[in-house]
């Protein structure tokens, strides 16, 4: 069957017919807890640990005969259960208050002005009330990246109000739990899922009637579980879902190739009836080289249908849970045309095209942005060289390197060598070459192309030093801490990239001018790398974003595995500020598969961060907590 676009407006819901209103079933909620003894869970264990077997937590909506015994279940319910799973699924860390940290993110990223409001907010669930005794066709969702059901509880419920047995597999990696972009895990989801489904049909729960939905990641999965079987399902919907391979970063590029080439990955195989419902608005923060949709490859019949001005936080319940109209949201079309097409496939219902919009439509499908793959673009060129005081002819360790605005960079080593892959395409780009005490240096690639050069030295020039007037006083002076504090243990920023001179930083609000500072402060609350160095850097605001950097000499700081709160010593730098700044770290020396996270929060000011050497800076809106102790 022809591909088919949909351009759906949100202002045209009222235009559709909407969801079939013949009967509407009362909803009830349940967790079913369950071990799937043909996996281990946790490694060097025996069979009498409890997280030996994997564990198993099914979210399950259902109808339900609702008695006037039964209670309401509220949407901290179900954040409370985030809470109650780290605790149980991983044994490593303490995870005591992460239901009162993770309202506070949702509401700071909904703008709220308190996080006690959530805690108002009702489901139209009633907790373990009794089941219609009949099995219905059943629906299993798939959470995204590290996600739960409470993402889409709304969805959940609307598709269970409509008789549907609907049953959410979170996202859970192998052991302690952490979904990543390896196979490894998130065929770990797909296992989960599969143990479900076996589990609710012998029990006479569900019926063979079975179709699939993903968010995000989640997505890929249901995708997945699809080409291992494909006869068992009816219908699948893929919630602006991962099956969009967008290759860009390289570290990225090469676990989506894992997926790729396993033997498992047969599109081609899917024949179950394929929504794919697309965000309107992208978030890539940079072109990807090429992109692959493996929807392409699927032989039965697919629609793919864009949501207009959505964006891919608007495929959540989050989005709307503080709505007092959520009709004219993108999220209410995303709703109705995700439960038409269930209705529509698994209960023959033929509500789904007779319901879309007339207006708006278009019978093709825009081809990916580029059809080549990432394996037929190759790095055309690699750079390598020295970086050197121009006097001295010393090696220049940890100077940064990279192409202006782009995301290729690197830092050198300690014995001032660099080396970095480039494109073809870059040709015509420029790279920049900067050293704290030194004087920046540009070189255009192409020269380098012309010359056929691969190794080249690069000499930098000592800035000279402007020294900063000694004002004697006799006033005393105020200390305060300026920045964010936040400690937590949940939540977390970390470097946007493997690549070193990938940095993050954090803009200072100063109250008082001149403002001298003392320290800088910053909380670990992951770590896995045996040794990392970073750099300090404190730079000037302009336009809005860090600019020209005001350090005379390199501030150092090495972590060696710790985690918890780190102090860096600022008062024999004699550092001195007189409007706002920014503060931060750049990674310098470690394994770029490592990873560390620093403390942060939703409801501190935004990180700055770019991925790598001379890149662009961007910024994300939950605050890293970096934090300086001032005089002023």
């Amino acid at each position: 069957m022809d591909k088919i676009l949909l351009i759906v407006g949100v202002a045209l819901l009222s235009s559709f017919g909407a969801i079939a209103q013949e009967h509407e079933f009362k909803v009830g909620f349940k967790v079913i807890s369950a071990h799937d003894s043909s996996r281990q869970y946790k490694p060097s264990t025996t069979s009498s640990h409890k997280l030996h077997y994997r564990p198993i937590e099914i979210d399950l909506w259902y109808p339900a005969d609702v008695l006037p015994t039964d209670s309401i279940v509220s949407f901290s319910n179900l954040i409370s259960l985030l809470e109650e799973r780290c605790k149980y699924f991983d044994d490593t860390k303490i995870y005591q208050g992460l239901t009162e940290e993770m309202l506070q993110y949702i509401c700071g990223s909904l703008n709220c002005s308190d996080h006690d409001i959530l805690k108002s907010v009702n489901t139209t669930s009633y907790l373990n009330a009794p089941r219609v005794d009949i099995p219905f066709p059943l629906i299993v969702y798939f959470a995204g990246f590290n996600g739960m059901s409470y993402e889409n509880y709304l969805l959940l419920e609307l598709l269970a109000k409509k008789g549907f047995i609907v049953a959410s597999v979170s996202s859970i990696g192998r052991y302690p739990g952490n979904m990543t972009m390896q196979q490894e895990d998130i065929m770990e989801q797909v296992k989960d899922a599969e143990y479900v489904i076996e589990y609710l049909t012998n029990a006479h729960i569900a019926s063979d009637q079975i179709g699939l939905v993903g968010y995000s990641w989640g997505g890929l999965a249901a995708t997945i579980l699809a080409m291992k079987d494909s006869s068992k399902f009816k219908a699948i919907v893929s919630l602006d879902g991962s099956e969009q391979f967008s290759y860009a970063d390289a570290a990225e590029s090469s676990a989506l190739n894992e997926f790729r080439t396993a033997d498992y990955f047969t599109p081609q195989s899917i024949q179950a009836p394929f929504l794919y419902l697309d965000s309107d608005i992208s978030t890539l923060e940079t072109l990807p080289d090429s992109i692959y949709n493996l929807v392409d490859d699927i032989r039965g019949d697919k629609t793919y249908v864009k949501i207009d001005n959505a964006t891919h936080e608007d495929f959540s319940s989050l989005s709307v849970v503080l709505s007092e109209d959520r009709s004219k949201t993108p999220y209410a079309v995303i709703q109705t045309l995700a439960t038409n097409f269930f209705l529509d496939k698994l209960k023959g219902e033929n509500v789904f095209f007779e319901n879309i919009p007339k207006d708006g439509v278009a019978h093709q499908f825009s081809p990916p942005q580029v059809t080549t793959s990432r394996a037929e673009t190759k790095m055309t060129l690699r750079f390598i060289g020295t970086i050197r005081d121009n006097k001295s002819n010393a090696p220049l360790a940890y100077a940064n390197i990279g192409i202006l605005n782009r995301e290729i960079g690197t830092t050198s080593n300690s014995s001032g060598e660099f080396e970095i892959p480039f494109l073809e395409s870059n040709v015509n780009d420029t790279i920049k070459v900067s050293m704290i005490g030194y004087e920046p240096t540009l070189i255009l690639l192409d020269d380098i192309f012309k010359k056929l050069k691969t190794r080249i030295d690069i000499q930098l020039q000592q800035r000279d030093v402007e020294l900063n007037e000694v004002v004697v006083t006799e006033k005393k002076l105020t200390t305060k801490i300026l920045g964010n504090t936040t400690d937590s243990k949940f939540f977390g920023g970390k470097f946007a990239s493997g690549d070193l001179g990938s940095e993050i930083a954090i803009r200072i609000k100063v109250k008082k001018s001149p403002t001298y500072l003392d320290a800088f402060s910053f909380n670990i609350s992951y770590n896995t790398e045996d040794s990392a160095m970073f750099r300090v850097n404190v730079y000037e605001v302009v336009n809005g974003l860090p600019g020209r950097n005001m350090l005379r000499e390199n501030i150092f700081i090495k972590v060696k595995g710790e985690t918890g709160k780190m102090n860096v010593d600022l008062l024999k730098y004699n550092i001195v500020v007189t409007g706002d700044f920014f503060i931060g770290l750049e990674w310098v020396e470690g394994d770029r598969n490592a990873g560390i996270v620093f403390s942060s929060g939703f409801i501190n000011k935004g990180t700055y961060y770019r991925k790598a050497s001379q890149g662009r800076w961007k910024k994300f809106p939950m605050g890293v907590g970096f934090n300086v102790t001032a005089k002023y």
